[in-house]
């Protein structure tokens, strides 16, 4: 009983303290969205006119562009296909996960034919190994 008037105590701390929260920087100000895209707007426009443009190019040509615009000349993300599986090899994730592994490393990797060929030997390796196990027994169970 105690336990549980201490949780609902809890929960109602909770739920009473988001309750009462503000956050006055959430607002949404159209205008002032508007203002800070004005001058992105206008390197788009540039870019737009001229595709063939780099950014060291643009630099030079047009600098007032790039004024007060934080730019990445590199576009490296982390969102592209990492082609390694993350802790172990795909042979692993095939030896340890089967099918389901087979399926990760798969996609994953975005189709990397070499992890996934390791991955498939690893679910046929397993699969082997299981199925001697299952057929040989020494202990009866």
């Amino acid at each position: 009983m105690k336990t549980t008037m201490k949780f609902l105590f809890v929960m109602l701390s909770l739920m009473a303290s988001t309750v009462f929260a503000s956050n006055a920087d959430l607002e949404f100000k159209a205008v002032k969205v508007e203002d800070e895209f004005a001058k992105v707007n206008e390197l788009e426009q540039y870019l737009a006119a001229h595709p063939n443009m780099t950014y060291e190019q643009v630099k030079q040509a047009k600098p007032e562009l790039l004024e007060g615009v934080d730019l990445i000349s590199n576009t490296n993300t982390n969102l592209a296909p990492t082609k390694d599986m993350p802790l172990v090899g795909g042979f692993w994730w095939g030896c340890c996960l089967g099918v389901i592994g087979l399926a990760l490393v798969y996609f994953i990797t975005d189709h990397d034919k070499e992890q996934v060929r390791m991955a498939f030997w690893g679910c046929i390796i397993a699969t082997i190994i299981w199925g001697v196990g299952g057929l040989w027994n020494p202990f009866g169970w």
